[in-house]
């Protein structure tokens, strides 16, 4: 696997890893102004993976691509 692959599948495993920590926190908190803040955390996480997948994606497009071309 590529550099490029292993970030995107790092920070993926990362943003996940935030989420569940926020979800957690989330639901064994009773104090409206951190729940909040883990809001944030949660929409936070879900735009970083959703960017990870992207980048993920666009090299996998790339190379498949490039096997193409070779082929």
């Amino acid at each position: 696997m590529s550099s490029v692959g292993a970030v995107s599948i790092s920070g993926m495993m990362a943003a996940a890893a935030q989420m569940q920590a926020s979800a957690m926190r989330i639901a064994n908190s009773a104090d409206g102004g951190a729940m909040a803040e883990e809001l944030a955390n949660v929409i936070t996480s879900q735009a970083s993976f959703a960017a990870n997948a992207q980048t993920l994606k666009a090299q996998t497009d790339m190379v498949g691509q490039l096997v193409d071309i070779l082929a």
